[in-house]
């Protein structure tokens, strides 16, 4: 008769997990540019958007262990898939800021660089350094550092 597949290897079965995550991740990622972009019409129709700045970051990055390392899932990790998150600033005042920030820098940063882009005095809790300094410090701000 006909002989019976092997069963999935362990390494099969987590590869089939991790494919899963991602294709879950993608998912997810569309839903949230669709509910961004919906907010961006709204602004837009209702004419506040020259006088709005959006901004979105994340907490952490997500590994898929596209890499070398095992960095799947995340936390706990200090790899580029886990720490190198997006900023991305649009609207209102963003033209003040680079194109691009390569570097090191904290999400601290967030709040003093929107109370900046207001015009508005430092907030003592509000973080030290707008990103706009740290650029400074570093040199960078010509909008071609590679993040």
């Amino acid at each position: 008769g006909a002989r019976e597949a092997d069963p999935p290897s362990r390494s099969d079965k987590v590869k089939a997990a991790m494919e899963r995550d991602a294709s879950a991740y993608a998912r997810e990622l569309r839903c949230a540019d669709s509910y961004l972009q919906a907010v961006w019409q709204i602004l837009e129709r209702a004419g506040l958007l020259e006088d709005t700045t959006v901004l979105i970051s994340a907490d952490h990055g997500e590994g898929f262990m596209q890499s070398h390392h095992s960095d799947a899932g995340h936390g706990g990790a200090v790899y580029d898939t886990q720490v190198r998150i997006p900023l991305v600033i649009a609207g209102a005042g963003a033209d003040a800021l680079p194109a691009r920030v390569g570097g090191v820098w904290s999400e601290t940063a967030i709040a003093p660089t929107v109370l900046e882009m207001m015009g508005m005095p430092p907030h003592p809790l509000a973080g030290s350094a707008a990103l706009q300094s740290i650029i400074d410090l570093e040199g960078g701000g010509d909008g071609d550092e590679e993040l």
